[in-house]
């Protein structure tokens, strides 16, 4: 045990050879004597005699929560551990991810978890989209293969590594549409018949024409989708929200969040310009601003224009991130809603609580539960639905 204690102590301040690194590793997914609180008292006394290491700390974290490839096929209390180290880790604030309870805050001590097994059998979800012609033909993207998967009025469609392109014909002159929809659980990229590179978040879509004729070019979006639009003074380009929003695009990237549920649609600019177009009021967006406006409203509705936008966190999740700092509880439960594909109620309202921190969005749903838990969050599984119950 004194080695093990001796390697962490080393590992933390960065003086591991590899070797002994992988000694460590092994004391941690192979010895039963091996106990999360060792890491605790280690992590703990070092902060508070100012000698720990951030970015080792990370290091760690990172190793302990990639190792449920390997626990996986170890018995069920080694998974247990890991899961007791990876919230200990996270509790702690290793490399700045932890959660924050706003108000009424509990013991991390002894958690109240209510949950139907150890290890919930959801995934992250993954690139998959549905693809509908303008016959009507639905293709599903998650698993073809690369290379020409239709042929809409001469252009080509084509699957490469993922990304759904377009080869016009310069001869076509008729307008056909296709529509782009990623379910809940999926995401995906596409380019554009101009060039112009879009993504689409879980539950969104787009509906666009096989090649852009005429004086615009026009799409329809729902849901969350980013642009990076390919300049064409001749040719503008123009998003509809929905019959009341549209948004003009002068040559730019930027992000819309139209999900219904949401409290307002919102285009945050990141570079370049547009002009966001709500009946007959408009705004011109600069990069970092972010105009709004209800998603819901008995009376008139206008544009509220905020001036500083949290582009890391609007953007996080074409990043493959969940960033959740300051985000209230309802707001994170949407996007795991979308991602995870499942259904989630309340028996005793919103939980009253904030959340801090950055995930990655390719972590299960597991491991998002376990540090619910680890705030105090009581919740339960129900097939594909989550159920909080606190």
């Amino acid at each position: 045990m004194n080695d093990f204690k001796e390697l962490l102590a080393r590992y933390l301040h960065g003086e591991l050879t590899s070797e002994e690194v992988s000694r460590l590793m092994t004391y941690i997914v192979e010895d039963e004597a091996v106990l999360p609180e060792e890491i605790t008292a280690l992590l703990s006394a070092q902060r508070e005699a100012g000698t720990g290491d951030p970015v080792q700390e990370e290091l760690l974290f990172n190793r302990i929560m990639d190792m449920d490839r390997e626990l996986s096929r170890k018995p069920v209390y080694r998974r247990m551990w890991w899961a007791a180290a990876a919230g200990i880790l996270m509790l702690l604030g290793a490399a700045g991810y932890f959660w924050h309870q706003q108000n009424n805050p509990v013991s991390t001590k002894h958690p109240t978890v209510a949950v139907s097994e150890p290890d919930t059998k959801i995934p992250a979800g993954s690139k998959g989209a549905i693809l509908t012609l303008s016959n009507g033909e639905n293709i599903v993207l998650d698993s073809t293969g690369n290379g020409t998967i239709a042929i809409q009025n001469g252009v080509k469609v084509a699957l490469n590594n993922g990304q759904l392109q377009y080869q016009p014909d310069s001869a076509s002159t008729a307008i056909v549409f296709n529509t782009l929809s990623t379910p809940r659980g999926r995401e995906f990229q596409i380019v554009l018949p101009d060039g112009s590179r879009v993504w689409l978040n879980s539950a969104s879509s787009i509906k666009y024409p096989a090649a852009f004729n005429g004086k615009e070019r026009s799409v329809e979006i729902t849901g969350e989708v980013y642009f990076e639009i390919a300049a064409n003074a001749n040719m503008p380009f123009k998003v509809k929200i929905n019959k009341e929003t549209t948004i003009d695009v002068l040559g730019t990237h930027f992000n819309i969040n139209a999900y219904p549920d949401e409290k307002n649609i919102a285009a945050t600019l990141a570079e370049g310009a547009i002009r966001f177009n709500l009946n007959q009021e408009s705004t011109i967006l600069s990069p970092g601003q972010q105009a709004g406006v209800p998603n819901q409203s008995a009376g008139k509705k206008h544009i509220h224009v905020t001036a500083n936008a949290d582009l890391a966190q609007i953007l996080a999740w074409k990043d493959g991130l969940f960033d959740f700092n300051h985000m209230p509880f309802d707001q994170v439960m949407r996007q795991l809603s979308r991602w995870y594909d499942i259904d989630v109620t309340y028996e005793n309202g919103i939980p009253d609580i904030d959340f801090e921190g950055t995930l990655g969005r390719d972590v299960s749903l597991s491991k998002i539960l376990f540090f619910l838990g680890k705030v105090g969050v009581q919740y339960r599984i129900e097939g594909r639905r989550l159920v909080i119950s606190q």
